[in-house]
């Protein structure tokens, strides 16, 4: 596999996305021959979703390898579980970026999350939310995760028995129609939001926003699917799935090379944030983060090396890297993975 990823703060104030990259032999456990891949976009600031960046390796290095998509919905759950925890208010403190307004609940705080599991050519994808996971597959888009939105009539229902309303209106800035979980929330799942998951007598299932995430597995096909792209809905609220692969496909550099896969992606990112934030009604002003995992034939040694550039000015954060087995280790790893 080589990997990449961008980030870009846009026109918000504060980045609230992070990302998740852990090639095979960084996790602990039964789960260290499983790479982990994963885009997470915060609401309400940024501390949910850089806990669980943090937390889910350690999760799911507790949990036995018999099934990996048990373990990855199993996972989701106890960080949800985590978050009601008194002690992790100094936690979520630690967290807040400098200059952001810190928190230490997650009642009013939350994240999508969608991560990709992959062992060999076994593929697990579990998501909450709506950021995306969308696979190429000679050069068409697949869709891997439907996006967790509260019209959706699957939704509405466990909206409206919990005693909620999925109540209609205009986007932020006017651009189209929204809806939202009683008049708040524009997701139907995510972790953390709390206060719409304090129902005594409900399940996690049950609640007006649920923490329980679509999974799903596949074998990819080598020769056949090219790469699989995690993204916010900065991206996808400005490209279809298909735009999205086609831009990125048509420059990605040529299979095996090391140098390129990031660069792709702050092209795509540039393409959809908007040269003033009223250009497009207000589309391409969302913080935007995009994860590529491109699948390759094994590579050698001396053409597979790991990399960061870290922190680019006010704009990107970005990393890239290729990794093809354990024997290639953590050690060169700690370079192009930085846990908060």
């Amino acid at each position: 596999m080589a990997w990449a990823c961008c980030g870009m703060r846009g026109w918000r104030q504060n980045m609230e996305d992070t990302s998740l990259m852990l090639p095979n032999g960084y996790l602990s456990g039964d789960w260290r021959d499983w790479a982990l891949f994963g885009v997470f976009d915060g609401h309400g600031g940024e501390q949910v979703a850089r806990f669980a960046v943090r937390r889910l390796p350690q999760v799911l290095a507790e949990l036995p390898g018999q099934d990996a998509e048990v373990a990855l919905r199993e996972a989701f759950l106890r960080l949800d579980d985590m978050l009601r925890q008194s002690s992790v208010g100094n936690e979520l403190r630690e967290l807040t970026l400098p200059g952001n307004e810190p928190q230490d609940s997650a009642e009013t705080c939350g994240t999508t999350a969608v991560c990709c599991f992959i062992q060999g050519n076994e593929m697990i994808l579990s998501h909450v939310g709506d950021s995306r996971a969308v696979l190429c597959r000679q050069g068409a888009a697949v869709a891997l995760t439907a996006d967790h939105k509260p019209e959706l009539p699957e939704e509405t229902a466990r909206i409206e028995a919990a005693g909620g309303f999925v109540q209609e209106g205009a986007t932020a800035m006017g651009s189209g129609k929204e809806y939202r979980v009683n008049g708040g929330l524009n997701l139907s799942r995510a972790l953390g939001d709390l206060r719409y998951k304090s129902d005594p007598k409900l399940k996690p299932a049950e609640q007006l926003v649920s923490a329980i995430p679509d999974t799903s597995r596949l074998q990819w096909q080598q020769g056949v699917d090219e790469f699989v792209l995690l993204a916010s809905d900065g991206v996808w609220e400005c490209m279809t799935n298909q735009q999205a692969v086609n831009f990125v496909r048509a420059r990605l550099p040529p299979p095996g090379s090391k140098k390129g896969l990031q660069k792709a992606l702050g092209e795509l990112l540039d393409m959809c944030c908007a040269s003033t934030p009223a250009q497009r009604g207000g589309l391409g002003c969302d913080n935007m983060t995009a994860v590529l995992v491109r699948f390759e034939v094994p590579c050698s040694w001396k053409t597979c090396s790991p990399k960061s550039s870290g922190l680019s000015g006010k704009w990107y954060i970005k990393s890239q890297g290729c990794f093809c087995s354990p024997s290639h280790g953590p050690a060169a790893l700690l370079a192009a993975v930085t846990l908060p």
